[in-house]
């Protein structure tokens, strides 16, 4: 009777050890978090189920009642939506990013003159979407920001601008989306992203290069993480990891600036 108690005990707990935690973040962290969950399996044997997307429509799905163990998203207004409601039990800041802009094969950018190439009427810039996804919020106050410096440019981006990525979350969507748009279909000729993505994708694909946008003109994005109230322990310490010394050099190794 012992030993079948201590067996179906032994079962239980090597079944929820195996089980996977799920964890929702925004895409442009999933490199970064390929490589951090690793290291934190490794470290205490707690496993990631990971869906990257657009941070505002996951925190839409997490407000229907899709909760994960964790969610760390691109901007941190919307892990402090979802901490105000009691969802998460902290947001915190997870790392910072910047704006930069990634380019097709024969268009030449040059940082002092790049406001000038993105006003270009041939010249056709891709975005993410604004409301669904930080990056395309980060975008357009940009625009604003070049608006300030040449009266008239955030009418000229707003209307030119072609929203081409980050509408909905979408599980099959590959790695990175640049090289399709840019290289395959052609759909722009510039793309604004983060710097992390923009570095990451040239590294892929040899013909795109980027620029950064000017610091004068230049958005920060702040990076937010949480766990969900109902998080297991061992979910729940990932935060922590992340920001702690292991954590921080492998999000610094991946462009991303610290908290």
């Amino acid at each position: 009777m012992v030993t079948t108690i201590t067996s179906a005990l032994l079962s239980a707990s090597i079944s929820a050890h195996a089980a996977s935690e799920r964890l929702f973040a925004a895409g442009s962290l999933r490199d970064a978090f390929v490589q951090l969950t690793a290291a934190y399996k490794e470290k205490t044997g707690v496993q990631f189920d990971p869906l990257f997307g657009p941070s505002g429509k996951l925190r839409e799905q997490i407000q229907r009642g899709d909760v994960p163990a964790l969610f760390a998203s691109a901007s941190i207004e919307h892990t402090d939506v979802l901490a105000r409601a009691g969802i998460l039990r902290e947001s915190v800041v997870l790392a910072r990013n910047r704006l930069c802009v990634l380019a097709a094969p024969g268009v030449v950018l040059d940082g002092r003159r790049l406001l000038d190439s993105l006003l270009d009427p041939a010249v056709r810039v891709g975005t993410s979407t604004p409301g669904a996804d930080p990056s395309g919020d980060y975008t357009w106050t940009f625009f604003r920001n070049a608006d300030r410096a040449v009266p008239g440019a955030f009418a000229t981006l707003d209307a030119k601008a072609l929203k081409l990525t980050g509408r909905d979350v979408d599980p099959q969507q590959p790695d990175s989306p640049y090289a399709t748009i840019l290289l395959k279909d052609r759909a722009a000729d510039v793309f604004i992203t983060y710097c992390t993505n923009a570095a990451a994708a040239a590294g892929r694909e040899s013909e795109l290069t980027w620029v950064r946008i000017p610091d004068s003109l230049n958005v920060g994005a702040v990076y937010g993480i949480g766990a969900a109230m109902s998080a297991s322990a061992g979910a729940a310490g990932f935060v922590q990891f992340a920001l702690g010394e292991q954590g921080r050099a492998i999000l610094a190794d991946f462009g991303f600036d610290g908290p």
